[in-house]
């Protein structure tokens, strides 16, 4: 099966170069596009992004929505110039690529908890009754579990239906990371990763099928980045934060969640972190690149290019992310991030 998917990645990446000049360019001459591929969470920020950055250079950025999983085999082939992931890279995975890779963060994001129910109610959940409902456990809207914290809710007598993402996904990791840590039953039955054995519902694959599905299922639930969630008309869960108050995703819950001393440890997460406003899903999604960029004949050129649109995607670019429901970096996050970015090289010199 894991053999079947690699081949349909590999010719999802080959679609994606189709007219352009993939990941080589001669010595010398002018890069004209980059194959970028990887996180559907942060898909319609990247391709507005990348749109920016054509008109403004005529270098074309070619995105790939495929999966943060995705993202990571690409990356393995150097089928792709720069990889997009809602999770940092475990030890395991790093040790699978070929060399070092430098992890940057682009923007804030949420994954919001969206259910489709008549008269649009807003609900209230908890991360133990968002455990049991995506465990199958809660099978009608009117259980006694979800009035307890929505008593002033008549919710109807109807199934709970589940949708959840069946493919390698870091809106999953982010997902079942923080329900694993805030719900013990969660972390014993199914655990925390890209890909869980979901024990109810249907699976569907990217954030943009996860809208749709929820949008046409009545009595549905699902889990996807909030950009998705805003632009379907989803109606969102208040979830419980640490602080004990029901919060609703947003940009300035979003920037709740950002620890001062975030740029301390850009590893650290960003999960039900303390606050009274803030939403206790929220993560940085980055870009992933290899450090050194002279492999498999590849010209000064395209490093460069690669610097370049990241550090434009980490400076003006930044404009573009509110207006998308994302959130944009914090200013001492995004000095880090070009910290990160500095270290890029060709044949062991700095690019720039």
């Amino acid at each position: 099966m894991r053999h079947i998917e690699h081949i349909a990645i590999s010719v999802l990446i080959l679609g994606l170069l189709i007219g352009t000049s993939g990941c080589r360019t001669a010595p010398g001459a002018p890069v004209k596009d980059l194959a970028i591929a990887g996180s559907t969470f942060a898909e319609p920020l990247y391709v507005k992004q990348l749109d920016a950055w054509y008109e403004k250079t005529q270098v074309k950025g070619v995105y790939g929505a495929l999966s943060s999983s995705a993202a990571l085999r690409a990356l393995q082939d150097r089928t792709i110039d720069i990889g997009a992931t809602d999770l940092l890279l475990s030890t395991e995975e790093q040790a699978r690529l070929p060399a070092s890779v430098l992890a940057i963060p682009t923007c804030l994001g949420a994954v919001a908890v969206c259910v489709n129910l008549p008269g649009n109610p807003a609900l209230r959940m908890d991360a133990a009754l968002v455990s049991a409902v995506f465990r199958g456990d809660v099978k009608t809207w009117n259980d006694a579990r979800i009035t307890a914290l929505n008593p002033m809710l008549k919710l109807p007598d109807s199934p709970v239906v589940v949708i959840h993402r069946a493919d390698g996904s870091g809106t999953s990791g982010i997902f079942t990371t923080y329900l694993a840590a805030a719900d013990q039953t969660w972390r014993e039955k199914v655990g925390a990763g890209q890909l869980v054995a979901w024990p109810a519902g249907v699976g569907v694959k990217g954030n943009a099928a996860m809208a749709a599905m929820v949008r046409q299922t009545s009595g549905s639930i699902g889990y996807l980045e909030y950009t998705f969630a805003v632009q379907s008309t989803l109606t969102c869960v208040a979830l419980r934060n640490r602080s004990g108050a029901f919060i609703t995703p947003s940009i300035d819950s979003m920037k709740a969640a950002v620890p001062a001393d975030l740029t301390a440890d850009l590893q650290g997460t960003l999960l039900n972190r303390p606050g009274a406003t803030s939403y206790p899903i929220v993560s940085l999604t980055w870009l992933v690149c290899y450090r050194d960029q002279a492999y498999d004949g590849r010209s000064r050129e395209r490093a460069v290019a690669v610097h370049d649109v990241i550090s434009w995607l980490l400076g003006d670019g930044q404009a573009l992310a509110e207006p998308l429901q994302y959130g944009s970096l914090p200013d001492a996050v995004r000095t880090a991030a070009r910290d990160i970015l500095a270290q890029l090289t060709w044949q062991g010199k700095s690019v720039k």
